[in-house]
């Protein structure tokens, strides 16, 4: 799994973090100039026993972009890069503004590199709640960060893609918006984990217009993406509602009332656009479930 990390790591960090016993368990590689780098692992941190200098963050930069950091300038500008295996590296320092656009991060000051890691399986607990016959139920994962509704998403999509011989579904198209890289880690237009074989991406561009897009173009039936919120991403989810397109997306949130707090989301589960809600901590460890709703049972109940 850390293989690829490994590669672009100068060779003395690389030989300190295989030394780790736990390698196989780090989630995150923290480099800050001036300081030791930290491993995290299992909640977790260790220090690596030297200070990181400028010159290992422009290392890794060489390594990554293989000798033409000029190739891989735009997503620098994003402030991350994917490289192979799905690693996402974010990058920190100076920012460079023209016309309101970010130009150029220079004079870069900390990396933290999130190790791509896929639970196959880890969604089987919802999907009978998701899957109805022969279509898609309209659902919205909630949970704080870092309690797992990314890789559940993830699972999921890759589940609604390939079918689920056990529930009778066939599997259909799917549109991913992955505006921040991290469901499909698709780097030089190959996947890194699994969305499915039915799966079609759309990679760094805003969810609005990431969906508008999809559901023009790709005629697919079910359109996810990650932690939704913004008014853009609300007007271009009653887009695809009034397209015939289901939705599966994750958003933050502790409770069911927390989405509700939030008028846009409110507005959306009072028009009946969702009908499941899928309540996640990590009370258990991430991912765990602590509540799947149905939003019509709700209402009756009185509880909105």
């Amino acid at each position: 799994m850390l293989e690829n990390i490994l590669k672009i790591l100068p060779d003395d960090i690389s030989k300190e973090i295989v030394n780790i016993n736990s390698s196989s368990g780090i989630t995150e590689i923290r480099l800050r100039v001036g300081k030791k780098g930290v491993i995290v692992l299992s909640g977790t941190e260790l220090h690596l026993s030297r200070v990181i200098t400028l010159e290992d963050l422009l290392e890794i930069l060489v390594n990554i972009s293989k000798n033409s950091i000029y190739a891989i300038q735009n997503e620098i500008n994003n402030g991350f890069v994917i490289v192979k295996g799905g690693h996402r590296i974010g990058i920190c320092g100076e920012v460079v503004m023209q016309d309101g656009n970010i130009k150029n991060i220079k004079n870069i000051s900390s990396m933290n590199i999130r190790v791509a890691r896929q639970l196959l399986g880890c969604a089987d607990k919802i999907m009978p709640y998701i899957i109805d016959g022969c279509r898609i139920k309209n659902t919205l994962i909630v949970s704080p960060p870092g309690c797992g509704k990314t890789t559940i998403l993830r699972d999921a999509i890759r589940q609604i893609s390939n079918g689920i011989r056990s529930l009778g579904f066939q599997g259909c198209n799917v549109g991913l918006v992955d505006e921040r890289g991290e469901i499909a880690s698709v780097c030089y237009g190959i996947s890194n984990l699994d969305v499915g074989n039915r799966t079609d991406i759309l990679s760094n561009i805003p969810k609005s217009r990431g969906i508008e897009m999809l559901v023009r173009s790709m005629g697919v039936s079910v359109i996810a993406t990650d932690e939704i919120g913004a008014s853009s991403d609300i007007e271009a989810i009653k887009y695809a509602s009034l397209s015939g397109v289901n939705m599966i997306f994750t958003m933050h949130g502790a409770s069911f009332f927390d989405i509700l707090r939030k008028k846009d989301m409110k507005n959306l589960i009072d028009d009946g656009l969702f009908e499941r809600v899928i309540i996640l901590s990590s009370r258990k460890g991430p991912g765990t479930i602590e509540t799947i709703q149905n939003v019509a049972d709700l209402k009756k109940e009185g509880a909105m």
